[in-house]
């Protein structure tokens, strides 16, 4: 063998040797979900407010409402004329979407509270185990980037660096301040209370106090930690629209509140000295429609022989039961059964409630990205909501309730808000519509990575730095 060949041979070695390592290299990034693009803030802060209605930032003089902070974001950023939500739109299913960038279908949040008939339903979806699909925190942690939560839905748990989660609120077998001990970074907790000169062991029950927690949680989690990426969630707009109803005094009073919770935590980040690379990003999880009245299902269904209760209301067996906004069959495969509930419900609709409800079936269901296991959702009409409840025997029944949402999502009265401005963000770009699962994959084009594998997009337009002009 000559040397020439010999050299060859070697190059050609080496030429593999390369592209095996650019190849890894490549197959590293695309599993980390890093991008070439240009980081285009350090810090961004995601803040959800419960219920968020666009018409408190569009029109706040015919609102009521005074809420300086939103609008000098608003003033300075972008914001949406409406976002549209998952199905349903409530809470945890909505936030998992905005952090997940997929539909409940995909990442498992399907409704609020974990399907147990026996024992109501009662327990929600704390646990950030019962997640299908990677949240951005997990994303960003891989590109190097500190996270923190406060209070966001379904984080127990999380792999986040600095966590409040939102926990039990009224856990049988702990004191609530025992149980956000628990679950948060230790320490945290401790801290926060001291920050605000002391915190009833259960003060968490009083949605003003919660927040007034949750928005100190956050300033501390700014001054000493200073996040890449923080994810915060703000409720006592949702409590106060459910007892007195969208537009009411209690909710202005509730978002003025919640404004100046925000203008704390930008006071924070100003005296931290990150405001010129930090991007702020308010959006909701919903909307709001006013209500007076409830249907009740699952008296349809006991009145059917489908379930059973006992002398409590309680019920003891089942064969088909409300769930959410959902009917769902114990035994989803009997076709037999399945015809039968869904024909229970469609002739009512047709008949003596024609025009108050309608059953949403299983294609559109799909289509929507709802609920895998629901044979069926119950849609109600404006000024009417749905409960697992027995009152008065009655499908029908009037409620002291002033405000509902999980209905969907096409009714604007379900979309929620989006203000986003500070680093990285135009100033006054138009957006009619946006929709919830494109929040993520935006947060992640300001912090420079991606989300692979998400049905949410960036919103180019509003986050895309300056492309150089064009040199002919």
């Amino acid at each position: 063998m000559n040397f020439a060949s010999t050299l060859v041979r070697l190059r050609r070695r080496q030429a593999a040797l390369f592209l095996t390592l650019l190849a890894a290299a490549a197959a590293r990034t695309a599993a980390q979900g890093a991008s070439p693009a240009p980081r285009l803030a350090d810090h961004v802060i995601l803040i959800s407010i419960d219920g968020f209605r666009p018409a408190v930032y569009l029109d706040p003089e015919r609102e009521g409402v005074k809420i300086p902070n939103l609008l000098a974001l608003k003033e300075s950023g972008s914001a949406a004329e409406g976002v549209v939500v998952t199905y349903p739109s409530m809470t945890y299913p909505s936030h998992t979407a905005i952090v997940t960038a997929v539909s409940p279908a995909k990442h498992g949040i399907v409704t609020n509270t974990i399907l147990d008939p026996l024992n109501g339903s009662r327990l929600w979806f704390y646990e950030n185990s019962a997640m299908k699909a990677p949240a951005i925190w997990e994303a960003a942690r891989k590109n190097g980037l500190k996270t923190a939560g406060v209070s966001w839905p379904v984080s127990v748990g999380a792999q986040m660096d600095v966590i409040y989660p939102e926990s039990n609120q009224a856990p049988s077998d702990m004191t609530w301040l025992a149980r956000a001990r628990r679950d948060s970074t230790p320490g945290l907790v401790d801290a926060v209370v001291s920050d605000l000169g002391g915190f009833g062991e259960r003060d968490n029950l009083d949605p003003v106090k919660r927040d007034r927690f949750a928005a100190a949680t956050a300033v501390r989690i700014v001054r000493t930690e200073k996040p890449n990426l923080m994810v915060v969630h703000l409720m006592e707009t949702d409590s106060a629209q459910h007892a007195s109803g969208p537009g009411s005094p209690e909710a202005r009073a509730a978002y003025e509140r919640v404004d100046a919770h925000i203008g704390e935590i930008i006071k924070a980040v100003d005296e931290a000295g990150l405001r010129s690379r930090t991007a702020f990003v308010i959006t909701g999880d919903h909307g709001f429609s006013r209500v007076h009245a409830l249907f009740q299902p699952n008296v349809v269904l006991r009145d059917a022989g489908l379930l059973k209760t006992d002398d409590k209301g309680r019920i003891t067996e089942w064969s088909a039961v409300l769930h959410g906004m959902a009917v769902v069959m114990k035994d989803p495969g009997s076709k037999a059964l399945a015809s039968r509930v869904e024909a229970l419900f469609d002739d009512l609709a047709r008949t003596k409630y024609k025009g108050l409800f309608r059953v949403v079936g299983r294609g559109e269901l799909n289509e929507r990205g709802a609920y895998p296991g629901a044979l069926f959702f119950i849609e109600p009409a404006e000024g009417y909501y749905l409960s697992d409840g027995f009152e008065q025997n009655e499908f029908l029944v009037g409620t002291t309730r002033r405000g509902a949402h999980g209905f969907i999502p096409a009714e604007p009265r379900m979309f929620t808000g989006l203000i986003a401005a500070g680093a990285g963000i135009k100033a006054k770009v138009p957006l009619p519509s946006v929709r919830q699962i494109d929040i993520a994959p935006t947060v992640a084009r300001l912090l420079g990575f991606t989300m692979p594998g998400v049905d949410g997009v960036p919103l180019f337009g509003v986050v895309d730095a300056p492309r150089p002009p064009r040199v002919n």
